[in-house]
């Protein structure tokens, strides 16, 4: 717990190694998985959600898991300019699609 005054978040910085480190069970199921690219969710072939289905990984750990590579993955796109402008891309483009539906609904 840090109690520090004017300190809103926390931000995990360049964590890979850790993660890696920390859920290194997780990991190491994720060799046997069918495809290498795996991100075990909804693969078929999973090993890791094997696991879990198999209550010999908890399913909060992999949940716990999920969360931390998805804030590393948001704070690399936040670094890389690249990713960024892509990802606007990609929002704007959503939110034409949007804006295009309410407004044909209307009509």
């Amino acid at each position: 717990m840090i109690d520090t005054p004017g300190m809103r978040e926390l931000q995990l910085w360049d964590a890979r190694e850790g993660i890696d480190q920390t859920f290194a069970d997780i990991e190491e199921l994720a060799t046997s998985c069918r495809f290498r690219d795996c991100r075990h969710q909804s693969e078929p072939g999973c090993a890791v959600r094997a696991a879990v289905e198999a209550d010999t990984l908890d399913a909060r750990r992999l949940e716990s898991f999920h969360k931390l590579e998805k804030e590393e993955q948001f704070l690399e796109a936040k670094q890389d300019a690249a990713v960024r402008s892509q990802r606007t891309k990609e929002l704007r483009r959503m939110m034409k699609s949007v804006n295009r539906f309410y407004r044909d609904r209307g009509r």
